[in-house]
């Protein structure tokens, strides 16, 4: 058995870090989502799979990129993006999609360049007997945790994850082809809320611009290997104006990454 378990560890670990590095790793939930990427990667692009996850690797502007189809929600994007980040070793993780207006200013096909990406889906409901029902706007949030490698300590995060700065500064100087572009904070759980009180609640509560399933827990991820990230989300759905999810804005975010990474000059180390 032990000759076994360790045959299969060393077998696994062939698996990883077996591609060259990338510069960049993209991330989308949906085909919609990274199709127009996918197609800027040119004809000479690579797909992979590992496991249920896919993976094309070409060349956008000056950078070497991997594109991976992560599939919606934590238990997606997570392991996706362990897989990328292992098997790529990218400097870069520009996370990417649709997400719900929080925020009454936002109208379909804006864009938030997310200055902060955070963790809303944790709480713990006050003690209620048989009979009293259930109030969830009265409920006290849980903070995001991370592990300390040097301590063991789980550190809370309740502002969550800072985008990359300098990302940040192209992102606003890119244009969006389809709507505006707005700096903001993208809240992720595995939740879609549609009732204005809600929305209005988690706005206020987190100081949520927006919000959706994946960058909140992809950004966490980045930030416990010391990776540079930043999210990238088109408003699809507009609770304040009754405009139900609309899956075609995906292309709005897709074209704002694909020349987000043409005017973003070369990474430090870039990959050859």
């Amino acid at each position: 058995m032990k000759r076994l378990t360790f045959a299969f560890f060393i077998l696994f670990s062939a698996t990883l870090h077996a591609a060259d590095p990338v510069d960049v790793l993209v991330q989308g939930a949906e085909n919609p989502e990274v199709r127009e990427i996918v197609a800027a990667l040119g004809p000479t692009a690579e797909k992979t799979t590992i496991g249920p996850f896919t993976f094309w690797i070409g060349h956008i502007g000056p950078h070497r990129v991997a594109v991976s189809l992560t599939g919606q929600a934590v238990i997606n994007c997570t392991t996706s993006t362990i897989l990328g980040i292992e098997e790529f070793q990218p400097k870069l993780i520009v996370n990417q999609g649709t997400s719900g207006a929080q925020a009454p200013y936002l109208s379909l096909h804006d864009i938030i360049v997310g200055r902060r990406a955070l963790d809303y889906g944790g709480f713990v409901s006050p003690v209620r007997a048989p009979g009293e029902g259930s109030a969830p706007l009265s409920w006290t949030t849980l903070p995001q945790q991370l592990r300390d490698p040097k301590t063991g300590a789980l550190l809370a995060y309740p502002e969550g994850f800072e985008g990359d700065a300098e990302c940040i500064e192209v992102a606003l100087r890119t244009r969006n082809r389809m709507g505006r572009v707005f700096p903001g904070v993208i809240g992720s759980a595995h939740e879609i809320n549609l009732e204005l009180d809600r929305v209005r609640w988690s706005a206020q509560t987190f100081g949520m611009d927006v919000e959706e399933m994946e960058s909140g827990h992809v950004a966490a991820l980045a930030h416990a290997y010391g990776i540079r990230y930043i999210a990238f989300r088109v408003v699809s759905d507009a609770p304040y104006e009754g405009v139900p999810f609309y899956a075609l804005a995906a292309r709005a975010t897709a074209l704002f990454t694909v020349d987000f990474l043409r005017n973003l000059p070369p990474l430090p180390g870039t990959a050859r």
